[in-house]
């Protein structure tokens, strides 16, 4: 930008600028629309991540249920050290577990795997239960046998308050619907949930593995308790305790913030996308507009201005133009929140309200004027090549965008500040530059795209098809828009093509091809005196179901070679749930077939007194595991040190049994534990879930097809969501084609003049800008498939770990629909060039 001489002329220009910003509104509305869209999609990214950021902060106490959480998983805890903490606080204790919730006195019974939590009279100590009828939740405490669904229980079993429900063995009556719970846990987030009272856990019998226990202690201070103090004198008292884990108001609903920054910071990539093409439009409207003003530049040269004072006046007219943008497009986001809160009230109880940022405003403002800056420089630069002998000579130049060494130097480094800016601030530093090295990957080879198209064009000549003719000489003259078109329909296109191919593989994934491979049914709590009952009991009703069992134990990673992994390992790391809490393994004799070593022997005979561990190959990478290392576990309250003797290969896609860590048989066969069984049914209409319940009471079965058809649904909404946003880059990039169409406004008239004079019907001009569309598209759908194919099967394949496959059909869709699209805008702006009046253009008025 340009360095001014004093404060009274900054005044004079700043005056001029307003006056003459007020005359050329109706010249800028291509800039102003895609600022407008460009800047209100990340407003509203942004908005949306604070307003729910601080939805969660502000309530973190409600969302964790308590002031503290003293977490023992699936140990019952150690009750003297529990009522130490009780001498200065209140605790409210709860207990959930998993297990079969059926209906009764139907034709067909239906069940379902549900969480279940046991809550006493204390519960909820902070936030409010949002239930119906009144008085359910006290009916619950005192009234046995009894349960509050939520709605989503409600809705899959046809329940209705007063309904009759099995769980396991037992009667319970449903006497309330549960809306929202305050403390968003793992539990309530997705699935089929409902409360009971504390009476439930002696009604019912339940075992640590199958039911997956979990038992948490809330903890609440008095008002005027000094908070960090409490604090340490909680972590004093379980310090020696190697079961327990204490959680804190900020680590609430750590799953959600997780899946928040992941979202914003793809929204975010996508949204700068936008204004990178954005910016491609605004150079061309930009260059469009001095071009319209070439006289009023000169007759400002002949009166004694320097070029330096009227580019200074072009920049305080974008620089006002955007700051009421941004105004206007942060100010709209806030419209968005109504319908976020609706999506969250109803599935979470999260009430969330807009939140006025000037930090985000400064931000927005701030990328917006990077934008405007980076595209505005080589435009602007242009004005040095009007000269006031224009004025007295009558004679129209047509103006060109102007690099110099030093305003290139400066567009590179403020774009190198934008990317920053991006990077930095995201969740994943390292997959945002990647991302943007991406983005100019792409938007490079489709420059480059569209000198090879003009260079061949050019050395094309046999052809007597006068529109064609006319085609190519549109696409090779000098200043031809096809390099503009080329790389912004690319770009959107590239994104979008991407998304799509993304989005089909993951619904096919999904709905068709894990359904296909994966078991039909997962059982958990086959005691050891029921193996055969079970096997038995499922052949019956299928001769030729394909069932696999396996023993079960729970096991947690209380150390690594002596360190409790908790304090170097980070929660960003991949394979931090295998040391989050207690996970599952099993034993086997042989290596499995689907879980191939990588590295190291298998099971050591000669050592049947020790234990040996067979490790996940990746969980070992994550967490730098080298062979003969040794992990302490906690089993049964005790602590076994187990030697890590060979890695495998573990595929977790086709949902069969796997685990992360496998036991040697001849020590782990001594361990109490039960057994996990899987089952492919001939014909799934054989079996017959009510009548394995009555032989197996405790057993619980999780039919696969259920959670994959509320993943599908799930994943439907937020593919349709990204693709509508995604979508905005297309048509950003269509309003950039249109807007360098009009920067072509005059040389098109006086081609259209001539072509008029030869005597060419409107037919044949918009048949040769058909033909010239055509030529163009060709190339940009072929690369931009390239570029979709590679992307997508990248982020399958290496980042979601699923099989990816080419979708002709959805190229196909989209590719035409975009073509026509396009084609259609195309045709409508050159329309108001087909009449040119033959006069003024004569006399180059």
């Amino acid at each position: 930008m340009e360095k001014l001489d004093n404060p009274s002329e900054l005044n004079l220009i700043f005056k001029y600028a307003l006056k003459d910003l007020s005359r050329n509104f109706k010249k800028l509305f291509s800039i102003i629309l895609t600022l407008f869209i460009s800047l209100f999609i990340l407003s509203a990214i942004f908005t949306t991540e604070d307003s729910l950021k601080k939805e969660l902060n502000d309530n973190a106490r409600a969302l964790l249920g308590g002031d503290l959480e003293i977490d023992y998983n699936r140990n019952e805890g150690n009750i003297e050290l529990v009522n130490k903490v009780k001498e200065f606080a209140t605790i409210s204790q709860m207990i959930e577990f998993s297990t079969m919730v059926s209906t009764v006195n139907r034709e067909k019974n239906k069940s379902l795997f549900t969480r279940i939590k046991t809550v006493d009279t204390k519960y909820p100590l902070y936030g409010e239960i949002d239930y119906e009828p009144a008085g359910a939740f006290n009916r619950m405490h005192n009234e046995s046998n009894t349960l509050l669904i939520n709605e989503s229980l409600s809705k899959n079993l046809n329940l209705k308050i007063n309904d009759k429900i099995k769980v396991q063995n037992k009667f319970f009556t449903v006497i309330g619907i549960v809306k929202s719970v305050p403390d968003v846990s793992g539990f309530v987030a997705f699935g089929d949930w409902a409360l009971a009272g504390e009476q439930t856990l002696e009604i019912l019998k339940l075992n640590g593995i199958g039911s997956f226990l979990n038992y948490e202690y809330k903890v609440k201070f008095k008002q005027n308790d000094d908070v960090n103090k409490l604090e340490k004198k909680i972590e004093k008292i379980f310090e020696n305790d190697q079961k327990v884990k204490l959680r804190y108001p900020e680590n609430s609903a750590s799953g959600l913030k997780r899946i928040i920054n992941n979202f914003s910071q793809f929204l975010s990539l996508v949204s700068i996308s936008a204004m990178l093409i954005a910016g491609i439009g605004i150079a061309n409207t930009l260059l469009s507009f001095i071009n319209q003003n070439n006289m009023s530049i000169a007759v400002r040269k002949a009166l004694g201005f320097h070029s330096k004072n009227i580019k200074t006046l072009f920049y305080l007219q974008l620089l006002i133009l955007l700051f009421v943008i941004t105004i206007f497009a942060y100010g709209s986001s806030f419209l968005i929140i109504p319908v976020v809160d609706q999506y969250l009230s109803d599935g979470l109880g999260l009430n969330i309200s807009p939140v006025f940022s000037i930090i985000n405003f400064i931000k927005i403002f701030l990328v917006g004027l990077l934008v405007l800056i980076i595209f505005s420089i080589p435009t602007l630069n242009s004005i040095n090549q009007v000269k006031a002998s224009n004025l007295f000579r009558n004679v129209f130049q047509n103006l060109e965008f102007y690099y110099s060494k030093k305003s290139t130097a400066l567009s590179l480094m403020l774009l190198s500040i934008l990317v920053l800016i991006f990077s930095l601030g995201s969740e994943r530093p390292i997959y945002s530059l990647g991302y943007f090295v991406a983005f100019f990957i792409c938007l490079i080879v489709f420059f480059l795209l569209s000198k090879i198209i003009i260079y061949f064009l050019k050395k094309f000549k046999s052809t007597i098809n006068i529109s064609l003719k006319v085609s190519i000489k549109n696409i090779t003259q000098t200043k031809s828009i096809t390099p503009i078109t080329i790389m912004s329909l690319g770009l959107g296109v590239t994104l979008l093509l991407t998304l799509a191919l993304v989005g089909t593989n993951f619904q096919r994934e999904i709905a068709k091809s894990i359904p296909d491979i994966a078991p039909d049914y997962f059982f958990v709590g086959i005691q050891k005196g029921e193996k055969k009952l079970f096997e038995e009991n499922l052949l019956n009703m299928d001769s030729k179901a394909k069932i696999e069992i396996v023993p079960m134990v729970s096991s947690g990673i209380i150390k690594i070679n002596g360190v409790n992994p908790n304090t170097y390992i980070k929660p960003d790391n991949d394979s931090y749930w295998v040391i989050g809490s207690d996970r599952r393994s099993s034993w086997v004799d042989e290596v499995p077939e689907d879980n191939p070593l990588t590295d190291g022997k298998w099971w050591d005979l000669t050592k049947p007194d020790q234990l040996q561990i067979s490790l996940d190959a990746k969980v070992a990478k994550d967490l730098n595991i080298n062979l003969g290392d040794v992990f302490t576990l906690n089993i049964y309250g005790r602590e076994i040190d187990g030697k890590i003797v060979n890695f495998r290969f573990v595929d977790y896609r086709d949902l069969s049994i796997n685990f992360a860590m496998l036991f040697n048989p001849q020590f782990a066969n001594n361990i109490p534990h039960e057994y996990l069984a899987t089952a492919k049914f001939k014909s799934l209409d054989k079996f017959d879930e009510s009548s394995m319940l009555e032989i197996l009471p405790s057993l619980s079965m999780i039919k696969i097809a259920d959670y994959l058809n509320k993943v599908t649904e799930v994943l439907n909404k937020v593919f349709i969501a990204v693709t509508l946003i995604s979508a905005v880059t297309i048509i950003i990039g269509l309003i950039v084609i249109s807007s360098a169409i009009i920067v072509q406004g005059k040389i098109k008239e006086f081609q259209n003049l001539v072509f008029k004079i030869l005597g060419f019907s409107k037919k044949d001009i918009i048949f040769s800008s058909i033909i010239e569309f055509l030529i163009i598209f060709k190339s940009v759908i072929l690369i931009a498939i390239f570029f979709a194919v590679i992307a997508s099967k990248f982020i399958m394949e290496n980042i979601f770990e699923l099989v990816w496959q080419f979708d002709f059909k959805v190229l196909i869709y989209l590719g035409f629909s975009i073509g026509l699209v396009t084609l259609m805008l195309i045709l409508i702006t050159n329309l108001r060039y087909l009449n040119p009046k033959i006069y003024p253009l004569i006399r180059n008025q």
